[in-house]
């Protein structure tokens, strides 16, 4: 009777634990590092061997980090996700600049890209330690132009695509590929740092310093960079 019993408690026990143990985790926080490319432009050596080929993006509180930098050369995007707010820093040498968007500047923004219909597939995958899902995202200008999406929503972040062409995509985009100032840029999630130390967290706000500028002058200035390089 002793041993029946005891075979039951350990049944019960061991369905105890495997139910705690298989909690689903719940990120709400941390920094997806991506490899970036440019296919389109490596036939120009110099500006391809100084165009940044990483790119880190932080999330916490529903706030999210853009960060590309490369030299004498650092672009940050600030996104609230909650309020679909944007600040940008632009710094290229001794010259810095930011800019609060408003919410005609935020709503133009968003006109300004490029629009693509929303394929979604049943194809899954693993990226960078999480489980993704395919999209196919195609130009409704240029048929030929069709992006492959790869995203999840392991994470837990709300509206994680409302400021970009793929407001459609249900989850974070670990894969996924951008035109911005003449230039293809192609992304793709290669490691992920689940928590953040205290320097990170402090990066939810721009640098103090920069003069402040209109979205369309942070445009002007970034298509005058870009074209110096062509």
């Amino acid at each position: 009777m002793f041993v029946k019993h005891s075979t039951i408690l350990i049944v019960i026990c061991s369905v105890l634990l495997f139910s705690c143990s298989s909690k689903e985790e719940v990120i709400d926080e941390g920094t997806i590092i991506y490899s970036a490319d440019y296919p389109n432009h490596k036939k120009n050596v110099f500006l391809y061997n100084i165009l940044p080929k990483e790119v880190e993006i932080s999330f916490k509180n529903g706030m999210v980090r853009n960060d590309i930098s490369r030299g004498n050369f650092q672009n940050i995007l600030l996104f609230d996700c909650n309020k679909k707010q944007m600040d940008i820093y632009f710094q290229y040498g001794e010259e810095a600049f930011k800019t609060k968007l408003t919410s005609k500047e935020i709503q133009n923004m968003l006109n300004d890209q490029t629009q693509y219909d929303i394929k979604f597939t049943d194809e899954v995958d693993t990226l960078a330690g999480f489980n993704v899902k395919k999209a196919l995202a195609t130009n409704r200008k240029d048929k030929q132009d069709v992006i492959t999406l790869w995203y999840t929503e392991e994470i837990k972040l709300k509206n994680p695509n409302w400021y970009n062409t793929f407001k459609e995509v249900p989850g974070v985009l670990l894969a996924y590929s951008v035109n911005r100032f003449g230039i293809r840029m192609d992304y793709r999630a290669t490691r992920f740092i689940s928590k953040m130390d205290e320097s990170k967290k402090r990066l939810f706000t721009l640098p103090a310093k920069g003069t402040s500028i209109s979205y369309d002058e942070y445009n002007q200035k970034m298509n005058s960079l870009f074209a110096t390089f062509e």
